[in-house]
């Protein structure tokens, strides 16, 4: 008996590090995406702007605005990919990282995205707020509720609002939309594994972040309301602060 509930404990922990491999690679897969909308943007831009330049050789006035403007675009590209870089550079140990410039990364690499869909973004830091993390993880949690936000807003009238605020014994980073709020039947068991609302989500980016910020010795929670004059969603991490 004690052998089989051996080889059952080591199938159940082979398949949640299977599943967590798997999420791994959606959440990668996800915010690739969303690097690379980043970027095709100031490419497409460089495009059409190289192919003017040409038809514009005899116009030396034309020809410079238009240098002018393909160097703020490879400025663009330089910053974008600076900031994808920045936080997933392989880690082999937690370092120390403000919190501040990791929220600010994660709006960063979404501009584009928020941008089309018309969100009203709105931020609210009090750092510097330091913590010795693996910053990588840490940003795709954030990137990955901001995403989630957006995902359940309307073009145009929504609002997301992330914040940073330290305390005197740990460190709260929230982000917060006016969207519809979270169905009853989903929100008791939201950091399930595959518990989710959307028709073409997989239920795993909440799950996978709730184990990453437990890892880091912290908590993921939410409120949620879909009643009265004021619907909307909060998640809030709480970190442990260095020092």
């Amino acid at each position: 008996m004690e052998d089989r509930i051996k080889e059952l404990e080591d199938r159940l922990a082979r398949a949640e590090s299977a599943l967590e491999r798997s999420e791994r690679l959606a959440v990668a897969s996800r915010y690739a995406s969303a690097i690379m909308h980043e970027v095709n943007n100031p490419l497409e831009a460089i495009t059409n702007l190289v192919y003017l330049t040409k038809l514009q050789k005899e116009q030396p006035d034309l020809v410079f605005e238009n240098m002018n403007v393909i160097e703020d675009q490879l400025k663009t590209l330089g910053r974008v990919t600076s900031q994808a870089l920045t936080f997933h550079r392989e880690q082999q140990t937690a370092k120390e990282i403000d919190l501040v410039e990791i929220a600010e990364s994660a709006l960063k690499l979404h501009s584009d995205k928020l941008l089309r869909h018309g969100v009203v973004v709105s931020r609210r830091y009090r750092g510097p707020a330091r913590a010795t993390v693996f910053g990588s993880e840490i940003l795709q949690v954030v990137s990955n509720l901001i995403l989630n936000a957006v995902d359940v807003l309307e073009d145009g009238k929504g609002h997301i609002c992330v914040s940073v605020k330290r305390c005197p014994d740990c460190i709260h980073i929230t982000v917060t939309d006016n969207g519809p709020g979270i169905p009853e039947g989903f929100a008791s068991r939201l950091f399930e594994p595959y518990v989710t609302s959307k028709a073409s989500g997989t239920g795993l980016g909440l799950w996978l972040s709730s184990r990453i910020i437990a890892k880091h010795g912290g908590t993921l929670r939410f409120r949620t309301s879909r009643t009265g004059g004021r619907t909307g969603t909060t998640f809030r991490i709480n970190l442990p602060q260095s020092g």
